[in-house]
């Protein structure tokens, strides 16, 4: 039931983000202090190493609307179409320093680089709070609600977190059971 109530959270929407939009990548898995010494040697994990967890795209317009897609690895070759499908051309695009983001200036209206490795989180009305804010919600919901999400099933939380984030000033019990009749009924199979 779990399941088909998080199909029912799941956005497929083709909208464009417009306007200002923050752009970050983040990371999500657990800790490498809680897995077994075996079972990190197996995987091929290191100390500081990301391998254990999965990259995620987030894109955010400046009024609270949020996509997030997990993505295989975090480059160019891979963000870039998932910017240009999400992300509307004129809009504003405020970033981080990442090296995927460098070509943004040529696709899109303009592109804003905040340099955080020099602490410059933000320039007059450009920043990525809002982005990085989602992020902790994202983690705390994770570490705190979820407990455990395997990288399977890891777009479907982002999908349910994203939904209620989108719809938080909305009666969100309405909305999901609106949704849910909406959805195609399931033939059981025994």
């Amino acid at each position: 039931m779990q399941k088909r109530i998080r199909e029912a959270m799941y956005s497929d929407s083709d909208d464009l983000l417009k306007g200002i939009v923050e752009v970050d990548e983040s990371y999500v898995g657990g800790s490498m202090t809680n897995m077994r010494k075996s079972y990190k040697k197996e995987l091929g994990i290191y100390p500081g190493g990301m391998e254990h967890k999965k990259p995620v795209l987030g894109m955010m317009h400046r009024e609270g609307l949020v996509k997030v897609i997990v993505i295989a690895k975090a480059d160019a070759k891979t963000i870039r179409p998932l910017l240009n499908k999400h992300i509307d051309t004129a809009s504003e695009v405020v970033t981080d320093g990442f090296g995927a983001y460098r070509m943004l200036h040529k696709t899109h209206a303009k592109h804003v680089k905040l340099n955080h490795s020099k602490n410059i989180m933000s320039l007059g009305k450009y920043n990525t709070s809002r982005l990085d804010s989602f992020w902790t919600t994202i983690k705390r919901a994770i570490v705190g609600q979820y407990h455990r999400v395997s990288p399977e099933h890891l777009q479907s939380y982002l999908d349910e977190i994203a939904f209620k984030f989108n719809n938080r000033e909305e009666d969100l019990f309405s909305l999901l059971i609106t949704r849910i009749i909406q959805q195609e009924p399931r033939i059981a199979v025994t």
